[in-house]
């Protein structure tokens, strides 16, 4: 070992002593704010040594490499208190996830929410007392034996998964962990955080084994982020769409069908306007609708690849005419039949029910045919994880050189969909290649550079998500984030050269010879279910209004108005709208409470005065004064977006004003 190397910060480069630690190395190139450091591209801690040149780049508490590194020290500090509050637990996995950690415990009783503040207090002590975080590595065989000695058997467990000899373990005071680090330097660097819940879990997600206490918590580099977090927190917990479901009568569930939702005729109005919204989408696109079976043998599956890779993820069925069992086992596809969890082997058949040429590609089809799909009960949440779904669902099947073409016009489609219902912004992945796929390395690696390109000529900035490809090839993945800053997974557009080959799909080219065409999947709201899940949390229920179940609600002021009242919500059904008139006897306050609790975008107001002058009072969704006008006049007034009609105005017009304004609403084609 030379006795001195070469160090290169911030681009300038300097001779130090070899051995040097990486914090003296930076020799104050780091701020107060630096807790790790990126060493020739590697995250390491600041108190690791460095035996050879490096480039070193300090990386900073706020940052997303930082915020993760605090985030698993705040698990580790949990932990901690938590071993010494309550003696006899043993410790198992504590990983980081976004905006926060968690950590699964084997306690001596289950964790409640009542034991978190406790567990809290005893943290900020620990991180007041400014503990350092010490790295050692010791050989595997020594580190099982230290933890068996402790009476971890999860530690030791996953230590003989361990392929490599030595391992490390970080102590802070006279606690200890199994980690790879890196982590902050100290206890003190750990001041933004806050447990958030407790659950369940089983070790290793396997409902075959133990279950263990799960604790959440988030951390941040500032107490300011942290707060603001929080608040995200609790209005998303107001926002949060079983809720809203529940209040707004849109959705339901029901023990007797565990994950499958009602939906009630609300929200079948959203459920239904969605889909025609994506028809007058296909039409304008060149896309055509197909239905397709719901049962399909299991030597489909097979076919298909999807008996290996998916069959615990399906509802297996017996044929009534065969021996009546069913097997679920490797060679289980020689037997009985599957609900189908996906479209796309289904398509298959579609294509090769006619004899293709070259002229007859791109076909383009799509499908909203009911998914069933086998998940487990403890991941089922809501409508945003179910067992039921359909798809706004598209296969089109290609030529090699119409594969650009086609990835270019669906994401186009992508753009057009979310621009429509009011995300500002998409963020994109690029899903590679599994560890479990179809296919050569060489076939990936071509098609996960294709979706790369596309991206680029697309102007969508990427970023790799490595290993989360479908088994049959790689995806972009859209990302949408929603107003409480969280992003959601809901588009993709998937490149597949796997499944032509495996049911011998062929076109003919313009030279007479026989080709393999190319199999792009593409979804772009994704599952319906999770679509109007997530889109109930970023609007708060408050939908566009072409998509609003109720989009106007006429109250009445007395009986003598009635009369009126209903025949205008009479003329504005007859016109198309969703409207309803409220006759009840009721408060005017109470009345226009509950329509404002209802998310009804268009509220009328009939009085005598109204009725003698055939004019109606009208309240905008969340506006604080009434304005009247003339019944034919108020629906002439174009609103900039959907938003406008949660603008502070209540407006007196006449009635055909009013339908004039209803009909200017903008409704996307």
């Amino acid at each position: 070992m030379s006795a001195e190397i070469t160090v290169t910060v911030n681009g300038h480069a300097r001779t130090v002593p070899a051995g040097v630690r990486v914090r003296e190395a930076l020799d104050g190139a780091a701020g107060r704010d630096t807790i790790a450091a990126r060493v020739n591209g590697k995250l390491i801690d600041l108190d690791r040594t460095l035996d050879a040149d490096a480039v070193i780049e300090p990386v900073a508490a706020d940052s997303p490499e930082g915020l993760d590194i605090i985030r698993h020290s705040t698990a580790h500090l949990m932990a901690q208190a938590v071993q010494s509050l309550f003696p006899g637990t043993q410790v198992t996995i504590g990983p980081t996830i976004e905006d926060g950690f968690f950590y699964d415990f084997a306690p001596p009783r289950p964790f409640t929410v009542d034991d978190l503040p406790k567990i809290e207090q005893k943290m900020r002590e620990l991180a007041k007392a400014d503990l350092k975080i010490e790295r050692i590595e010791v050989p595997r065989a020594e580190a099982a034996e230290t933890f068996a000695r402790m009476g971890e058997k999860y530690k030791v467990e996953i230590i003989e998964g361990i392929p490599e000899e030595r391992v490390s373990i970080y102590r802070q005071g006279d606690w200890m962990d199994l980690c790879r680090g890196p982590h902050v330097p100290s206890t003190r660097y750990i001041r933004a955080f806050k447990l958030t819940g407790v659950a369940g879990a089983y070790w290793r997600g396997d409902e075959r084994n133990a279950m263990l206490s799960r604790i959440y918590g988030a951390a941040f580099a500032t107490k300011e982020a942290l707060e603001e977090h929080l608040k995200l927190i609790e209005l998303a917990r107001a926002r949060d769409h079983r809720k809203l479901g529940r209040e707004l009568g849109l959705f339901i569930f029901d023990p007797i069908s565990p994950g499958l939702p009602f939906f009630l005729p609300k929200g079948a109005i959203i459920y239904n306007e969605l889909i025609d919204y994506m028809r007058r989408l296909y039409r304008r696109y060149g896309f055509d609708e197909v239905i397709t079976p719901q049962i399909y043998r299991n030597e489909l599956w097979h076919a298909s690849g999807h008996w290996d890779n998916f069959r615990d993820n399906m509802f297996l069925t017996v044929d009534q005419e065969g021996d009546g069992r069913i097997d679920s086992s490797a060679d289980g596809w020689r037997h009985g039949y599957a609900v189908k969890p996906m479209n796309c082997p289904g398509h298959t058949f579609v294509y090769a029910a006619e004899k293709r040429s070259y002229r007859d590609l791109p076909l383009r089809i799509a499908d909203f045919g009911r998914l069933h799909r086998a998940e487990r009960s403890g991941a089922l949440h809501g409508l945003t994880r179910v067992r039921t779904m359909a798809q706004d669902d598209a296969h089109i099947f290609c030529t090699p050189e119409q594969v650009s073409e086609e990835i270019d016009l669906n994401l186009k489609m992508v753009r057009d969909v979310y621009t429509a219902l009011g995300f500002e912004r998409l963020e994109s992945k690029l899903a590679t290649m599994p560890e479990k796929h179809l296919g050569t390395v060489e076939l990936w690696r071509e098609t996960e550079a294709a979706l790369g390109r596309a991206l680029d000529r697309n102007h969508l900035p990427w970023q790799e998500n490595p290993g989360e490809g479908a088994f049959y090839g790689p995806k972009i993945e859209i990302y949408v984030p929603d107003a409480l800053k969280r992003k959601w997974q809901l588009a993709t557009i998937q490149l597949d050269y796997n499944m032509p080959e495996r049911f011998d799909l062929t076109y003919t080219t313009s030279a007479g010879a026989e080709a393999r065409p190319v199999m792009i999947h593409r979804a772009i709201l994704g599952s319906l279910e999770r679509f109007i899940g997530v889109l109930l949390e970023h609007t708060g229920g408050v939908l566009p209004f072409w998509l609003a179940p109720e989009q106007a609600r006429v109250l009445s002021l007395s009986e003598k108005v009635e009369a009126y009242a209903a025949e205008i919500a009479a003329t504005l059904k007859s016109l198309g709208f969703r409207a309803h008139a409220d006759l009840r006897n009721e408060k005017l306050g109470f009345k226009v409470r509950e329509a404002e609790l209802a998310k009804v975008p268009y509220i009328i107001v009939v009085g005598e005065r109204e009725a003698a002058a055939r004019e109606i009072s009208l309240r905008r969704l969340r506006g604080p004064r009434n304005e009247t006008m003339a019944l034919h006049v108020e629906l002439s007034m174009q609103p900039a977006s959907y938003r406008a009609w949660r603008e502070p105005r209540n407006e007196t017009m006449a009635l055909d004003q009013l339908i004039t304004l209803l009909k200017n609403e903008p409704v996307p084609s």
